[in-house]
């Protein structure tokens, strides 16, 4: 099992940091390190490496939700609104092809081609650049994490930059010769585009229409204009952020059933806001349970209710303070779902009214805690 983290660790830790350097070797070296096997690995491995890292970061609510704190937490809202996501995604896809044409075709395709894709790598290059700083504001709170998520955008603009300037290099060797035109103005336009050193300008002219192009394309499907910008303005927590989010939500961490809460919403079932110690939490059926039970224990059997409490303080607390993410939360809510059924069989056997005990939890001051 040892070996198991030690190898994880290597892959998701090391691996990453020793393509980057690489990478930028690469970038300023006549001789390349493996360099057709490194652009693989960094695709292959980056991708879905980050898309890892940013979902186990559980940046899962847009600014309009309030954040559910306690236990440690980061608290931090996503850094991209859910609703442009299919914008980001576009241009994403839209760098990623332009780079493989760009990348793998070389000189099978037409220099206007090389200059839309050129131009498509100068987008999702912005957008990258953008992206990096948007997340920078957060970095020392996340020091394992953002700091990796900016890892593939910088050696997807690293690959770019060398695979633009090879194509270059390459057209140039080719020594292409260009057609003459009657017509004067196609013949400026023929030899504007057949003039190698042209095409970084005409890479960043020819962004503007694709721009537009995919603006409108994205407008079918119910995009707004802007959405691209808004997609990193309509956050809270960020660099570029310029909403403000509801008041976050505590619980208190330190208790299993309430850490169970910060599993899915779909899972742990929240049903009602509740208050304890002044403070409103998120409360669900299961905590309300847990809380009766302790409370009947406690009124019924005071002496037995101190030695529950002794012995859950010792061994739930430190227990506890090792669910750190939603699906280790689901997992508890399941777990502890044995002793909700014991907990409400107790209640329906020696309490009058175990509904209205239950409905009760966390609207007053004699809470206790589960």
């Amino acid at each position: 099992m040892i070996v198991l983290y030690i190898g994880l660790a290597f892959l998701f830790l090391i691996v990453p940091l020793i393509l980057t350097l690489i990478n930028i070797k690469n970038l300023f070296k006549k001789k390349k390190i493996k360099e057709n096997l490194i652009d693989i690995l960094i695709f292959l491995l980056g991708i879905p490496f980050t898309i890892l890292l940013y979902w186990v970061s559980e940046f899962d609510k847009d600014y309009t939700e309030a954040l559910r704190l306690g236990g440690g937490e980061l608290g931090l809202h996503s850094p991209i609104a859910s609703w442009s996501m299919p914008t980001v995604l576009t241009i994403f896809g839209l760098g990623i092809i332009s780079y493989i044409l760009i990348r793998i075709r070389k000189l099978k395709l037409p220099p206007v081609i090389v200059v839309s894709s050129m131009s498509g790598i100068f987008i999702c290059s912005i957008y990258m650049i953008i992206w990096i700083i948007q997340i920078s504001n957060n970095m020392d709170k996340y020091i394992f994490g953002l700091p990796y998520l900016t890892l593939f955008p910088i050696n997807y603009i690293l690959c770019s930059i060398r695979a633009e300037i090879e194509i270059m290099r390459k057209y140039k060797q080719e020594n292409l010769e260009r057609k003459k035109y009657e017509n004067k103005f196609l013949n400026f336009c023929n030899k504007l585009i057949y003039n190698i050193d042209n095409w970084p300008i005409l890479a960043i002219v020819f962004s503007l229409p694709l721009i537009i192009i995919l603006i409108s394309i994205l407008m079918i499907f119910g995009q707004r204009p802007d959405e691209a910008i808004k997609a990193f303005l309509e956050t809270s927590d960020w660099t570029l952020s310029t909403k403000i989010s509801p008041p976050p939500i505590t619980y208190d961490g330190h208790y299993l059933c309430t850490v169970s809460l910060r599993g899915h919403k779909n899972i742990v079932k929240p049903i009602r806001m509740g208050i304890r110690h002044g403070e409103r939490i998120v409360v669900n059926r299961q905590l309300c349970i847990a809380n009766a039970f302790e409370d009947l224990i406690k009124e019924k059997m005071p002496r037995f209710h101190h030695l529950i409490r002794y012995i859950y303080d010792k061994y739930g607390y430190p227990l506890s303070k090792h669910i750190n993410t939603s699906i280790q939360a689901d997992i508890t809510y399941f777990i502890m779902k044995p002793l909700e059924w014991i907990f409400l069989i107790v209640l329906y056997t020696f309490d009058v009214k175990p509904e209205n005990r239950i409905a009760t939890q966390y609207i007053g001051n004699k809470n206790v805690k589960i």
